[in-house]
């Protein structure tokens, strides 16, 4: 890992820690070697979290239950994803009914919109906060969640991993990756922008349009448009879109998040299988964490968190040999990025 290992030279209090998990090399990141954030919060702001997390269980429980009523056939977990996806839906008085931006953290979860508040808090709603309870109560939740910050830390260590495999890959007289359930694809446009002097090509797959948009305009602004194309679709689109355009690297941030054990196995496979040979895969998982409860119902945003040991054993159950693959958590430990060669 270049980027780090250089860092480390530079930084003396520098302490990432390294693990073997099921036979993979683990490593746990300090902020000060990427850049990143990591500010704890003490007992009272915790204590407050869980308050505000059990009172929303209970308010947005009975208000499903409400619904169930009138709507029997209608799954409950549905009914608490529709929920928390309404924009007219206030989960908690004390989280989204006086902040625009932590509504728009619950309805679009899931989403490019919900993530690109994470991405670029600083620079994207910050100086958009007057005085008064909003900012309170934005900076309150949204700023100091270890969530949020969490997110930020993914995209800044994903982006520096790109480099890393973009110019691994530097004699190749093309590039090519495939970014499957791209989103905004900020990552792999920012990564492109530190490496304009390889010829890099990208093919976005996502099922939802804004997003794709949302990639084309980032691209545009770097100069990078005519190095991108998009294709709205699911994983389903992978197979087709490899065959014309077998890529050097695939990049899925995100999506392993809702998948259970044997699909996830079976994309990673199919991955493996469209990849380049010594290409590289890219993916992540999120762990379980103190901010769970607030996710699952203030946010109402359902996902599928796995331990070390669960998300190390994911990769040679597809195929990748463990010698070959690596793991990086970020410094709270709440979402970790593999990194796997074929």
């Amino acid at each position: 890992m270049l980027f780090f290992e250089a860092n480390r030279r530079q930084k003396n209090n520098d302490t990432n820690r390294q693990e073997t998990v099921n036979d993979i090399n683990v490593t746990t990141l300090t902020a000060a070697s990427f850049g990143g954030e990591h500010e704890e919060n003490g007992f009272l702001y915790r204590l407050s979290h869980s308050m505000v997390s059990h009172w929303a269980l209970i308010t947005n429980t009975a208000q499903a239950a409400a619904i169930k009523l009138r709507q029997p056939k209608k799954p409950l977990k549905r009914i608490l994803w529709d929920l928390g996806r309404s924009p007219a839906h206030v989960s908690s008085i004390f989280y989204d009914r006086f902040s625009r931006f932590n509504h728009q953290s619950k309805h679009c979860a899931a989403g490019w919109r919900a993530l690109d508040l994470f991405y670029n808090y600083y620079e994207k709603v910050e100086p958009r906060l007057g005085p008064g309870i909003e900012k309170f109560v934005t900076q309150l939740w949204l700023k100091r969640s270890a969530s949020r910050q969490a997110v930020r830390n993914r995209l800044q260590i994903a982006t520096h991993l790109l480099v890393e495999a973009f110019n691994s890959f530097a004699d190749e007289k093309e590039i090519r990756i495939v970014s499957l359930a791209s989103g905004s694809a900020q990552a792999v446009v920012e990564a492109m922008k530190s490496c304009r002097r390889l010829n890099i090509k990208a093919v976005l797959i996502d099922p939802d349009m804004s997003a794709l948009a949302q990639a084309r305009e980032c691209a545009s602004h770097a100069g990078l448009a005519d190095r991108f194309e998009c294709v709205r679709g699911t994983t389903r689109k992978l197979a087709a879109t490899c065959a014309h355009h077998q890529p050097h690297i695939v990049e899925m941030l995100g999506l392993l998040d809702y998948l259970a054990h044997n699909s996830a196995v079976e994309l990673i496979r199919q991955i493996r299988g469209c990849l380049h040979e010594g290409g590289s895969f890219m993916t992540c998982n999120i762990r379980h964490n103190r901010e769970k409860m607030f996710v699952d119902w203030v946010l109402l945003w359902p996902m599928i968190y796995r331990s070390k040991q669960e998300f190390a054993e994911l990769f040679p159950a597809a195929g990748f040999a463990a010698e070959n693959i690596r793991i990086v958590y970020e410094p709270f430990e709440i979402h970790g990025i593999a990194v796997c060669k074929k």
